[in-house]
């Protein structure tokens, strides 16, 4: 897409002065990156550090191709041609000396002393409430967008699962833009076979000029542009000026700038046809036949030039091979959903979900005709950028030793299930019906989804840090204290409670290993049940009056709690130092690695493998202890 207009048609003297150049108006790409302004409007002025207001209106319409030219003699000031844009209303005409009446609806806009009839897309709108843009609803209709979240201003597509059309503030709420994607907008364009004409306003006072500047100025009105070149700019150069009510001189420049965007040619043959945004033909997968273009599964147009397919033909369950770091791109945006087998979906729309499979933590496998038949074509470029050769079966064997991330996580939370069986069980064997478990967690919530995300081989200490910050969330935030409170309570009123004086309540994680100690001990010792608070208290060296083997024996079961809540403590000294949301110690996070067997730093997902297996045999001990005891009341 060309430029608005070149250097060469404008005067240097428009650039000579910084505060006052719209170069970046004037000479701007019509279609630049990846969003496209279709409208902009100041809410409040502002004077920057330069001394310099910038305000700002952009508008936008749509209008035959051939109109363009049309108008182009009548496009002047576009606050005035451009008055009623979107305001509905009735007029009177006189023909012949007769009158007729007519009615102009908001979605037709005719030019002022033309007769060219165009359709506005975004423009301000004012009513009680305040003056705001506003977007045709043509435009989200036709995309068949969805609003986020009502009053969001931002709509997507969740086909596609991607953000499509916002309205925004900036600076700080003094400017307000709607921005289409600019594919979005050229397909809109196709499908309406419609150019989009966009009147851009903004004007320049630069307050208290020096005597240089007001010097280099040249004042007078300048027209650049032609119809030919699809764009018109009125620069008003109006010089010094005095501020309002005796306020400060500025020197005032002002534009007004037309410029057309034509519609991409649409084929009258198949319109609702979408050409990928690359060749089909030439795009190729690795396999072990060798290159394969994966569109020939796909149903495309015959081309006219009689193209064939590059590279070989294999089988339609042929595996194509990528890096799973594909997936990231999916994980956590809305609509997408990436399930353990590394299955990608996005709602009912596209899915690669048939033969999709995860090769330990390090590759993807899935049939080339299913990802043809799966994988939408604007999604095609991304998942090159991670094909790989099929690997070697030694490569493939040695990967799928290594235990993939979501069976991991989804041991763990197996676990603490289990967990919370073991602990409903002994709560009845005492007599107790609890209605909440000990573990309220769940693989749904967000720490267990983000602890199974991909776990990329090149990614630093702070992304070991983070999963296990996530881990001590999804297990000592998932603890509920009012259980465990109401277990020990059950044994002996204080039990809940340290042993200092004055006595306070424990935390989730303490209790849970109370809750243990207290198990361990009815399991070896088979105390009367009056005994259990001052045995404990005795393990826990608050108590003097024991035999010395029973002291021993009392000890030694408190230090098997404490081994076996190493990796719990861990947990939960990261979530002190670690740095996610505390000031990091680097020096005691590696001495909390340290004590539990892991590198002082350095971390890969070896380790973060290692911390999960770790955790999960953590609690399958308490577990045991808990099964363990209840089985002991039961043989009373």
């Amino acid at each position: 897409m060309t430029a608005i207009l070149t250097r060469d048609d404008a005067p240097s003297h428009l650039s000579n002065i910084s505060e006052l150049d719209f170069s970046g108006d004037l000479f701007a790409e019509r279609l630049a990156g990846h969003w496209f302004r279709l409208g902009a409007w100041t809410t409040t002025t502002a004077r920057d550090r330069r001394g310099v207001e910038d305000e700002v209106m952009r508008q936008s319409l749509l209008l035959a191709p051939e109109d363009f030219a049309l108008v182009f003699d009548k496009l002047e000031s576009v606050g005035n041609v451009l008055h009623n844009l979107g305001k509905p209303g009735g007029s009177v005409h006189s023909q012949n000396g007769e009158k007729e009446y007519i009615y102009g609806p908001f979605h037709q806009f005719e030019f002022p002393f033309a007769s060219v009839v165009a359709e506005p897309l975004v423009f301000v709108f004012s009513d009680t409430t305040g003056v705001r843009l506003f977007i045709n609803p043509d435009l989200w209709m036709f995309f068949e967008l969805e609003e986020k979240t009502p009053g969001s201003g931002i709509w997507w597509d969740p086909r596609r699962g991607a953000d499509v059309l916002a309205r925004r503030a900036l600076d700080g709420g003094r400017l307000e833009i709607v921005e289409i994607r600019t594919d979005y907008l050229l397909k809109y364009l196709q499908a309406r076979q419609m150019s989009l004409l966009v009147g851009h306003y903004r004007h320049l006072h630069l307050f208290e000029p020096s005597h240089s500047m007001i010097a280099a100025f040249v004042e007078g009105d300048l027209t650049l542009g032609s119809a030919g070149q699809g764009a018109k700019a009125i620069l008003q150069n109006w010089g010094l000026r005095q501020g309002f009510a005796g306020g400060a001189e500025f020197l005032q420049r002002r534009l007004h700038l037309w410029f057309e965007i034509k519609p991409p040619a649409i084929n009258v043959d198949d319109p609702w046809a979408e050409d990928p945004p690359f060749d089909p033909y030439a795009f190729t997968l690795p396999t072990r036949a060798g290159l394969v273009a994966p569109a020939r599964w796909k149903h495309l147009r015959r081309p006219s030039d009689g193209k064939i397919f590059e590279g070989t033909t294999c089988d339609f369950m042929d595996r194509v091979y990528f890096r799973q770091e594909v997936l990231t791109k999916y994980e956590g945006a809305s609509g997408f959903d990436v399930k353990d087998d590394g299955s990608v979906s996005c709602h009912s729309y596209w899915g690669l979900t048939r033969s999709t499979s995860r090769i330990g933590n390090e590759l993807l496998a899935t049939g080339i005709g299913d990802f043809a038949e799966g994988v939408p074509f604007e999604e095609w470029p991304h998942w090159k950028q991670y094909a790989v050769e099929p690997p070697s079966a030694e490569t493939v064997n040695s990967l799928a030793q290594e235990p993939t991330i979501p069976e991991s996580v989804n041991s763990l939370v197996a676990a603490l299930n289990n967990l919370n069986t073991a602990f409903d069980e002994l709560s009845t064997s005492l007599g107790l019906a609890l209605s909440d478990p000990l573990w309220r967690g769940s693989l749904d919530s967000l720490a267990a989804r983000q602890l199974k995300w991909i776990y990329s081989a090149t990614a630093d200490d702070d992304e070991f840090l983070k999963r296990a910050t996530l881990a001590s969330t999804l297990l000592l935030d998932g603890l509920l204290p009012s259980s465990m409170r109401a277990l020990l309570n059950a044994v002996d009123k204080n039990l809940h409670q340290n042993f200092e004086k004055p006595q306070q309540s424990l935390g989730s994680r303490n209790l849970l290993r109370r809750v243990t100690l207290v198990a361990l001990l009815m399991e070896r010792l088979q105390p009367d049940l009056k005994e259990l608070s001052l045995l404990v208290q005795q393990a826990e060296g608050r108590g003097s009056n024991a035999a010395l083997d029973l002291q021993a024996e009392l000890e030694a079961s408190y230090t098997q709690v404490r081994q076996d809540f190493a990796p719990l403590a861990f947990l939960y000294d990261l979530r002190i130092h670690g740095g996610l949301a505390h000031p990091p110690s680097k020096e005691q996070a590696a001495e909390a690695a340290t004590q539990l067997g892991l590198p002082a730093e350095r971390w890969h997902r070896t380790d973060y493998l290692h911390l999960l297996k770790l955790i999960t045999d953590s609690v399958d001990r308490i577990s045991g202890y808990l099964e363990s005891a209840t089985d002991g009341r039961r043989n009373e």
